[in-house]
């Protein structure tokens, strides 16, 4: 029996990003960078803080690696357009921050752009949970959004601010979760703090052009006015121009957005997916996480959404327009057509009747020096054979032998011309 080739691969991609279990009490910090052209392998600095830290390194192109390290857990996740780092330290906020456990510095010099930072507390099953005056003095403020999650088992609060640390803080208390639950329930939320971000990557790009699409829609729409009154060719012509320089425009502009909000209808699917996993159920008197979401998140992508089908209603809008214009081109085009062929017709009729002038001309005018070489020639030999008369008769009766051949000779001599231009 013989196994494909890529069983082994497609089966471990099921177990390929296992959780990191949690016991509570529990700091926890989460990390998401984007890479540009030119970052050094991320991949490169988790072998080095491996290495410094006395365990197992990854090994080469991993997409992910987890290890146990003194006073608590690490994890490195790469995807396609990021990679996250994920921080378990283990007891209270007493000792500080999870990135306490790694060696000075060593996040700093991660490569890549910080787009989501998080520092998250948990609370374990038997501390006392906090009241909304407590809430709102460790958030300081009261925008805050809460849900009991798991079927009552884990309550999460955020405000999901960045605070002036450069870090959304968050709130997990704990209510007799397993800690790999636990864990699931913390990497639910990290996930959808960071697919929430990488998809709001596409708003900044979505305000950014509607101002061009306000401009190129004024402009199909001045020069679909201007089809309906356009009466001459050369206009026509410069209409034309002019939708295949919109069109131009409108496809560099989806060229330039269409995998930014494909991503973005990517990352909000995952969002809500992530939502509905939570299975929230109301706390206190706060928000909903996903409702806090639905009212801030929602719109968002709702603006990404509608300037990607104005795009592709400019984009249909140009080219029906052009294939209009380009249809009335092609009618006048053939219009003008048939008008020169029609010119070019006639005046092959009329080189034809005057051919046939010229060759009348030409056989009355050859026929005339002929018949008189012709007829010296017979007057010459009459008066040698003394017959005189008998050559006049002779020259009387030549003339129309002589027409006939010559016009049966230039006749010939056209049919053998025309014969040898086809050929």
């Amino acid at each position: 029996m013989r196994d494909h080739e890529l069983r082994s691969i497609l089966n471990d991609e099921l177990h390929g990003r296992p959780g990191l279990p949690v016991v509570a009490p529990a700091r926890i910090t989460h990390l998401a960078f984007t890479l540009s052209e030119g970052d050094s392998d991320p991949l490169e600095h988790v072998r080095l803080l491996c290495d410094a830290l006395g365990v197992k390194p990854p090994p080469p192109g991993a997409a992910h690696h987890a290890a146990d390290i003194a006073g608590g857990q690490f994890k490195y996740e790469r995807h396609g357009e990021f990679y996250r780092i994920s921080v378990v330290a283990e007891g209270g906020p007493e000792k500080g921050e999870a990135l306490a456990i790694l060696p000075v510095g060593w996040v700093d010099g991660l490569p890549g752009s910080r787009l989501v930072g998080i520092h998250t507390r948990v609370m374990a099953k038997d501390e006392p949970g906090p009241d909304v005056a407590e809430l709102i003095r460790m958030f300081g403020h009261e925008d805050l959004a809460g849900s009991r999650v798991s079927s009552g088992q884990a309550t999460v609060w955020t405000d999901f601010r960045i605070g002036e640390d450069g870090y959304t803080r968050m709130l997990v208390k704990d209510h007799g979760l397993s800690p790999l639950r636990l864990g699931r329930v913390i990497r639910r939320i990290h996930e959808i703090e960071t697919y929430r971000m990488m998809a709001l990557l596409a708003l900044p790009l979505a305000r950014k052009v509607t101002g061009e699409l306000g401009a190129l829609d004024r402009a199909l729409s001045k020069v679909t006015a201007e089809m309906l009154s356009a009466r001459e060719s050369h206009e026509d012509a410069e209409l034309l121009t002019s939708l295949s320089r919109i069109a131009r425009d409108v496809e560099e502009i989806s060229s330039r957005t269409s995998y930014r909000f494909s991503a973005a209808r990517a990352y909000s699917a995952l969002v809500d997916k992530r939502i509905a996993e939570l299975g929230e159920e109301k706390v206190m008197s706060f928000q909903r996480i996903g409702v806090f979401l639905d009212r801030r998140f929602s719109p968002a992508m709702a603006t990404c959404q509608a300037v990607n089908d104005r795009i592709r209603s400019l984009a249909e809008r140009s080219e029906r327009a052009s294939n209009l214009l380009r249809t009335r081109v092609d009618i006048a085009l053939e219009a003008q057509n048939q008008q020169v062929l029609k010119s070019m017709e006639k005046r092959s009729h009329q080189q034809l009747r005057l051919q046939e002038t010229v060759e009348g001309l030409s056989v009355v005018a050859i026929s005339y020096y002929l018949i008189g070489i012709l007829s010296k020639l017979i007057e010459g030999l009459g008066s040698y054979a003394h017959a005189e008369a008998m050559g006049k008769l002779v020259s009387i009766a030549i003339i129309p032998v002589v027409v006939f051949l010559v016009w049966y000779g230039i006749r010939r001599l056209r049919k053998h011309i025309l014969s040898s231009e086809k050929d």
